[in-house]
């Protein structure tokens, strides 16, 4: 990463959306709702910008489903490559204009500026090329991740070798692991299921349609709710220290 850190409009954000989404029917995802009349591209978008992050682009295969909600859409420059291609295309979009890119994936409901802003500021304040969220109780979130645009070359090298999990490309750029206190931010909805357990949850009953009114049925009932949801609330923020070994760092926050 550049010496001296980054200015807040140094970091572009980049929402990948280019699944194909099997679970649900090759349904998007991203027009899920959140909440009850905002879907979650809608939500992120407006989280990113509250986090300082107003240059947004989605990447997506198939502009259709998201149209209307403001950022360009990106098509990946070459497809078939999984989510690093989403990545690499971003990052190459990127380049000549900022220093680095924000991930999100697009089924994270629950995030907000709040863990953006950390994430942000922790890849920023340590200087890393990758900084990587990993929430309470769950694995690590590969897609939720600042990049370093210098990196293109080899985000690009890892997919003609043919690799094709981020976070194995991560671990091997030497990441930084930024541990967050709660797990309910990065709660993902992978399958109609976890959608289900996300609306119960949040008392939303029933609701069993997206945003922009594409009908589904939700058959998968949860009375818990998501696993690892904390539905007292975020829990209060913990400063830990950064530990070091080797290449990978962790930052608990």
């Amino acid at each position: 990463m550049r010496a001296g850190g980054l200015k807040k409009c140094q970091i572009a954000a980049g929402v990948l959306a280019g699944g194909r989404a099997e679970r649900f029917g090759g349904r998007p995802k991203g027009l899920l709702e959140a909440a009850p009349g905002i879907c979650i591209i809608e939500k992120q978008v407006a989280e990113l910008a509250s986090s300082g992050l107003e240059q947004v682009v989605i990447l997506a295969n198939d502009p259709l489903p998201y149209r209307g909600f403001g950022p360009s859409i990106v098509p990946d420059l070459r497809a078939g490559m999984g989510p690093l291609g989403g990545i690499e295309t971003a990052v190459s979009f990127y380049a000549n204009r900022f220093h680095a890119t924000l991930f999100l994936p697009c089924d994270l409901p629950a995030i907000t500026e709040r863990q953006i802003r950390i994430l942000k500021e922790s890849f920023v304040k340590a200087r890393a090329g990758v900084a990587v969220a990993v929430a309470k109780g769950t694995r690590r979130q590969p897609l939720c991740a600042v990049v370093d645009n210098d990196l293109l070359p080899a985000i690009s090298q890892a997919i003609d070798e043919g690799k094709r999990k981020v976070g194995e490309v991560w671990r091997d750029l030497g990441a930084l692991f930024v541990h967050f206190p709660e797990a309910e931010p990065f709660f993902n909805v992978n399958a109609p299921g976890d959608w289900a357990c996300w609306l119960t949850a949040k008392g939303w009953g029933n609701r069993d349609r997206y945003a922009a009114g594409i009908h589904m049925e939700a058959r998968w009932p949860c009375e818990q709710g998501p696993p690892q949801m904390n539905k007292g609330g975020p829990l209060a923020q913990n400063q830990g220290s950064q530990q070091v070994s080797g290449r990978r760092r962790d930052v608990r926050r």
